[in-house]
């Protein structure tokens, strides 16, 4: 059984034991290289292999464009919001000093919310490539790049783009990359920095023969002769062939018709093709390619092997898929998404303070389904928390709407379009489908919905009480006569009427009147005349303010400020 946080203290609290939170993972640590596919016992088998090279930067520098005019294909032009959000994988040959050289080159996202995807291009690359905007400079997710790529401790070459706009400014691009460690070469440091503009193709043979100077240098070796062993880069799946996983072969040589295990997935390779479609019979190291043969979609990050049989994979498989059962637990019980019987005890008690929101994340790759994930954990969740009943890669399904009518949640999908059966469907129970293909509108929206669930907090400002002299007309429209005795009496406010210490009524003071005028407000030791609508008998009255309002501490998005508003409801 596994035990929240609370239970987990007050039990070592008992037996004088120390409990110490486990520390944050760092924005780096995804970037950490997990194995290293090179053997001493492959040494003598060894080979030169391509480099493996990642494009990082951040959104909108140009990193698309840079291997779009590499491959000579037209990619960016198709991205939602004219930005990537997948991992792209190429092997492009390219011309260097007259000699044909095969390169690996992985394409990441930009975008703030894809950290992880970053974290997992810069683990599995030989050299990381930032790009740079020349017109721009350093920005937020440039730092977290050369982070990353510090992280996995891989050389870096700066592309400096743009350099044709008006107000690209090189020297002081390379200015704010010394902040970052980064000195360049002409400047007496180690690390090659060259200008280019990726639209008009200025200075890209330059930046491919630095890159291969560099990957020289690393004398980048694999056995090949070996069973395949490798990353899953991307994963997702399709209607027509089920799932297809891109993978990056960093060992040994996969071919049709090897067993392997991919995390919790195993199957046999049907097809193989390459990143221009063609179909394959197998592939060395560091080439990319996608797969078909999988039991299920893996998860991006996942490292794959070969195996000698079927068994030995199911078993891999099966053994991966009980730690991802039980890591899965553990994160549903630090995070209060699972039910336990303590939490349950409880949960009535903290109903007014705290709001759970049921997700189903369904997207077109495993990658992006994660991106989308991490990037909903970033939102303050102290009043709003979220629960994720599934998250996964595939269409959106008739159970998937049956799961979120049981449990009272919302689907939200990525790159896809629900067919009419499930529309239909879940327009019958009333669950809320909504699609997106810009990942910044979908956590908008969460955080929208989650800002709505927010509870309304009613506030009394008193203002005075007074003593009822006299009591005027029949009916419900009685006039009091009155006697301030503590502070004011206003037009408008809200009332409550009290017998000894009952309240026998509450409404709102539709009319003041001192003497013969009509007044907004009486003060203390003055009488008053007002009307109220009620037939119970009066003796003290309360006058206050009501505020209703909503605090949105918990719905700030990333990096701002504290804040509360408030909206009339």
């Amino acid at each position: 059984q596994v035990l929240d946080r609370n239970t987990v203290k007050l039990v070592a609290a008992e037996y004088d034991l120390l409990v110490v939170d486990k520390e944050e993972a760092a924005i780096t640590a995804g970037a950490v290289k997990q194995r290293d596919f090179l053997e001493l016992d492959d040494l003598d088998t060894a080979v030169p292999r391509p480099p493996v090279v990642t494009v990082m930067g951040h959104v909108d520098h140009g990193k698309t464009s840079l291997l779009d005019f590499i491959r000579k294909s037209k990619v960016a032009a198709g991205e939602a919001g004219g930005i990537t959000q997948a991992i792209g994988a190429y092997n492009v040959d390219v011309e260097v000093d007259g000699e044909k050289k095969t390169i690996c080159f992985l394409d990441t996202p930009g975008h703030e919310a894809f950290s992880a995807m970053r974290a997992r291009g810069a683990r599995v690359t030989d050299l990381a490539i930032i790009i740079v905007a020349a017109d721009d400079g350093v920005q937020p997710q440039t730092r977290e790049a050369v982070s990353h790529a510090q992280a996995a401790e891989v050389p870096i070459v700066v592309a400096i783009n743009k350099i044709d706009k008006p107000g690209a400014d090189v020297e002081r691009t390379k200015q704010g990359l010394l902040e970052l460690n980064l000195v360049p070469e002409e400047w007496g440091g180690n690390t090659p920095m060259v200008p280019i503009s990726a639209k008009r193709g200025i200075g890209i043979d330059d930046l491919l023969q630095t890159v291969c100077w560099v990957a020289e240098e690393k004398q980048l070796m694999a056995n090949s002769s070996k069973l395949a062993a490798g990353t899953v880069i991307e994963a997702h799946l399709d209607k027509k062939k089920g799932p297809v996983a891109t993978l990056l072969v960093q060992a040994g040589t996969l071919h049709v018709g090897n067993v392997m295990s991919c995390g919790a997935c195993f199957g046999k390779v049907r097809i193989l093709s390459n990143a221009a479609g063609s179909t394959i019979t197998e592939a060395g190291p560091s080439i990319a390619v996608q797969m078909i043969g999988l039991n299920a979609v893996p998860q991006a990050g996942d490292e794959f092997q070969v195996h000698p049989s079927e068994s030995d994979a199911r078993a891999a498989a099966s053994e991966a898929s009980e730690e991802l059962r039980a890591a899965r637990i553990a994160e549903m019980s630090t995070t209060g998404s699972m039910v336990t019987l303590s939490s349950l005890a409880t949960m009535d008690e903290d109903v007014d303070t705290l709001q759970r929101m049921n997700l189903i994340i369904k997207g077109d790759t495993s990658g992006v389904v994660e991106a989308i994930k991490g990037a909903l954990q970033q939102l303050p969740q102290e009043s709003v928390v979220l629960r994720y009943l599934l998250n996964a890669a595939g269409d959106i399904t008739v159970s998937d709407v049956d799961l979120a009518a049981a449990s009272g949640g919302m689907i939200v999908g990525f790159n896809l379009n629900p067919d009419e059966t499930v529309q239909s469907h879940a327009k019958r129970l009333g669950v809320t489908i909504n699609t997106y293909r810009v990942i910044y509108n979908l956590i908008d929206d969460v955080k929208a919905a989650m800002e709505g669930k927010l509870r309304a907090v009613q506030e009394k400002l008193h203002l005075g009480q007074a003593t009822v002299k006299a009591v005027f007309g029949t009916g419900k429209k009685r006039v009091a006569g009155c006697l301030v005795d503590e502070g004011k009496l206003q037009k408008g406010a809200q009332i409550e009427v009290l017998r000894g210490k009952q309240v026998v009524h509450t409404g709102k003071v539709a009319s003041l009147r001192r003497i013969k005028d009509n007044v907004e407000e009486v003060k203390i030791l003055l009488s008053v005349l007002f009307k109220i609508s009620t037939t119970r008998e009066l003796r003290h009255l309360k006058c206050f303010k009501q505020n209703i309002w909503c605090t949105s501490a918990s719905m700030l998005a990333i990096g701002e400020p504290n804040r509360m508003w408030t909206r009339k409801l």
